[in-house]
């Protein structure tokens, strides 16, 4: 690892640090206390773009993922989470959502998840050299996004009322477990993907864990209903073991198995 790339993984290992002082600091000031868009920027905007600086061949090619991999998955997920009342957000700042359901601070949250996650993969532990801007496995994940929208909007005209019960659980085995599962089961034959993606998923639940126990602090985000097949309580606070097990644990893990497989150009 390069000298640059050493003062540059320091400083994301502290940026969660940094970033909950600097919390702490603006909701002195009134602005922070139930504002989901300045924590997006706080903890997953800024060292992204600031990572994007040193992979600038690398950049459109990142974006482009993260948003196919992020945008069409959470309309979806975020309509049915708003129908079952999975989880809560405070007012957007925005004056217009999606269906009078999806605010645009949830889209962004998505973004910015699966692009921290690629980027942070790209510039520290990947490395690769990109020969297409979007490669042909590509293919099948737009194919299955607009089968999957086609359903959405079957669900929608016919059943648009009916919540689901346990829908993070479910959603949580569909898009997290599953990859995660088979990308692990293929271990002997992909080693060194495997062995990154664990240094990345480490890296992702250490900043994960910390957003949850401050946006819970906060007020970004909240869990209001009893729809989960069980709790985390530590300290004072309390969450779902689905928001443990599939966003802090699982997340990265799940983008990355994809990644590596729809838009990668490294051998598997």
């Amino acid at each position: 690892m390069r000298e640059r790339e050493r003062l540059n993984l320091i400083l994301v290992l502290l940026w969660p640090i940094i970033a909950v002082c600097i919390s702490a600091f603006l909701e002195e000031t009134g602005i922070f206390h139930q504002n989901f868009f300045v924590s997006i920027i706080l903890f997953l905007a800024l060292p992204s773009i600031y990572l994007s600086f040193y992979i600038r061949d690398r950049i459109l090619k990142i974006f482009i993922a993260s948003l196919v991999g992020s945008i069409p998955i959470m309309i979806i997920v975020e309509y049915f989470g708003q129908l079952s009342n999975t989880w809560s957000f405070p007012p957007s700042v925005f004056p217009f959502s999606i269906g009078g359901l999806i605010i645009i601070e949830a889209l962004l949250w998505a973004f910015f998840n699966v692009y921290y996650v690629i980027i942070f993969y790209e510039y520290f532990l990947d490395h690769h050299v990109i020969h297409h801007l979007v490669e042909p496995r590509m293919k099948y994940l737009l194919i299955g996004l607009l089968m999957a929208f086609v359903l959405f909007i079957f669900v929608i005209l016919n059943f648009s009322t009916r919540s689901i019960p346990y829908f993070y659980f479910i959603f949580g085995v569909v898009v997290f477990a599953i990859p995660v599962i088979l990308q692990f089961t293929s271990y002997s034959h992909h080693k060194k993907i495997v062995v990154k993606m664990v240094k990345a998923g480490a890296y992702f639940f250490y900043l994960s864990f910390i957003y949850e126990l401050v946006a819970l602090h906060y007020g970004w985000w909240s869990f209001p209903s009893e729809n989960f097949i069980g709790w985390v309580i530590l300290f004072n606070f309390r969450f779902p073991i689905e928001e443990l097990t599939w966003w802090i644990m699982l997340f990265a893990l799940a983008v990355l198995s994809c990644y590596e497989f729809f838009d990668n150009n490294e051998p598997m």
